[in-house]
């Protein structure tokens, strides 16, 4: 397990890497992309349905909802096929999308959101129950 600190710095740059990957990509046209490339497309992933679980879980409890987000097969998938930056990545991005689609907040409260003391606190904490079991 990282130090708060170090925890910190890398939530810093991952969200400076994605804000700045989210400009790129809404100025890049998407010609270059090789159409016999079997890695997942995570422009056009659709998220619903684990948003859909994410919500149900959110009723239970902020962590349980972290978990069941932690648990899904796509985020395994993104860190096997992107790395760990790009798996940061997506996870800041899904997770602010999450919170702008089911609250209606704006991007920079979905923001606040993610990097609040009591969210850190809940992923951590089901980070860290699905490390010891792994079910």
């Amino acid at each position: 397990m990282a130090s708060v600190n170090k925890q910190q710095k890398r939530t810093q740059r991952a969200k400076a890497k994605a804000k700045k990957n989210r400009i790129q990509r809404a100025a890049a046209p998407n010609d270059f992309l090789d159409p016999n490339d079997e890695r997942i497309d995570l422009e056009t992933v659709d998220l619903s349905e684990l948003f859909e679980s994410m919500r149900a879980a959110e009723k239970v409890s902020q962590q349980a909802m972290c978990s069941v987000f932690l648990a899904h097969p796509l985020l395994a998938l993104v860190l096997e096929q992107e790395g760990e930056e790009e798996a940061t990545d997506f996870i800041f991005t899904a997770l602010i999308e999450y919170r702008r689609l089911t609250t209606g907040v704006d991007e920079q409260a979905a923001l606040d959101w993610v990097e609040s003391p009591q969210f850190q606190a809940d992923y951590v904490a089901a980070s860290q129950a699905l490390t010891q079991h792994p079910d």
